[in-house]
């Protein structure tokens, strides 16, 4: 199925989604109407961003505006001096090449009619707003879909693969290796440890365990003078 051209009557759809204001401030029209065109760029995929047109009137326009500029996709255009957003939509309405393929979005029925005339559909602006909310974000609905994987074990890796990497692990060697690693980080900070390192490896030795119980003295005994 082929995508819609829309054009839309930019200060009606602005009045329907609540962005309206009765008195506004020094910027807050221009605001209001960046907000407005990037709802519509939320939720319209670029496709039809791409045949979006937001027609808005000249006598709120700012007066640097530029009167015809695209937002991401979309085509925004603002009346020439002298006319009003309904002259313009008209006037695109009857020389659009593809008219049967128009929504047009405004509550005013000289629209509609305009529209009917060459075959396009009108839509009001309140219903219109209320369908493009309920519609999911355009940029999370292209998104790639995240596969799911399901958590795994950090412990419960392929055997051969350990193998493969390491090798055979004779387990007491290992632990005898880690047992004597923390003895000697010990022993190099702690001048306590150092002697009792010193004493498990006499105790280890036959030959230095004999001579130190036959001269009674310790492997770092002091002598006092």
């Amino acid at each position: 199925m082929s995508v819609p051209f829309l054009l839309i009557d930019g200060y009606n759809l602005l009045h329907a989604a609540g962005l309206a204001r009765p008195r506004y401030g020094p910027g807050d029209l221009e605001r209001a109407r960046h907000r407005l065109v990037a709802m519509l760029c939320e939720k319209l995929t670029p496709a039809e961003q791409s045949r979006c047109t937001v027609v808005f009137d000249a006598q709120n326009a700012p007066a640097d505006v530029q009167r015809e500029a695209r937002q991401h996709e979309i085509l925004v255009l603002f009346a020439a001096p002298g006319q009003d957003a309904d002259t313009v939509i008209e006037s695109l309405i009857a020389k659009h090449p593809a008219a049967k393929q128009l929504i047009v979005v405004s509550s005013d029925h000289r629209l509609h009619k305009a529209a009917k005339r060459r075959g396009g559909r009108p839509v009001d602006s309140e219903p219109f707003w209320e369908r493009l909310r309920s519609r999911p974000d355009a940029r999370k609905a292209l998104a790639p879909p995240q596969t799911a994987f399901p958590a795994r074990d950090p412990t419960a890796g392929s055997t051969a693969e350990w193998l493969r990497e390491f090798g055979a692990v004779d387990v007491d060697q290992l632990a005898a290796e880690v047992q004597a690693e923390e003895q000697t980080r010990a022993a190099a900070t702690d001048p306590w440890q150092q002697n009792l390192a010193a004493l498990e490896q006499v105790l280890d030795d036959p030959d230095q365990l004999n001579r130190w119980l036959g001269d009674g003295s310790s492997p770092r005994r002091r002598t006092r003078g």
